[in-house]
């Protein structure tokens, strides 16, 4: 009795551990300068196959949109909005019974910038949604800081 309580004890513990550990979905963040005045803040994800990440302006009664976040900027103006760059899904979505936009795979969000000071600073986050067809992830950040020379 003992041994049969221990060993279903230790293997709800491997799949709690397992489960805290899952991470299907990588991104990285890099600053991509364009010329002395203008760069792109890039967040290139890679998906693992059956989840997706949800696109930018999806409203407020589905999954997180992918959002660009700004907590502090110093010679730095935001030019338009996030965009979502890949192979964008529009369908049904049966989690959230509604339409949706969403990519698989792999996915860049880009945020223009114009630099207006020799020396500029920012940082903050993309904030975005992923789910396959059972679960969704919690919201999930991915961070960035940048500081430099305009012309460098």
């Amino acid at each position: 009795m003992k041994k049969t309580l221990l060993t279903a004890l230790l293997m709800m513990t491997v799949m709690l551990a397992g489960a805290q550990s899952m991470n299907p979905v990588q991104f990285k963040a890099e600053l991509k300068k364009i010329s002395a005045t203008e760069a792109e803040i890039v967040f290139t994800g890679k998906i693992a196959q059956g989840w997706h990440v949800y696109s930018t302006n999806l409203g407020n009664e589905g999954p997180i949109s992918a959002t660009f976040n700004v907590d502090k900027k110093d010679g730095v103006v935001l030019v338009g909005t996030l965009k979502g760059v890949g192979k964008e899904i529009n369908k049904f979505d049966q989690l959230f019974g509604m339409q949706l936009r969403f990519f698989e795979n792999d996915v860049q969000f880009v945020q223009k910038v114009k630099l207006t000071k020799k020396a500029f600073a920012i940082s903050g986050y993309l904030e975005y949604g992923a789910c396959n067809d059972e679960t969704c992830l919690p919201p999930t950040q991915v961070a960035f800081n940048y500081k430099a020379e305009a012309g460098r």
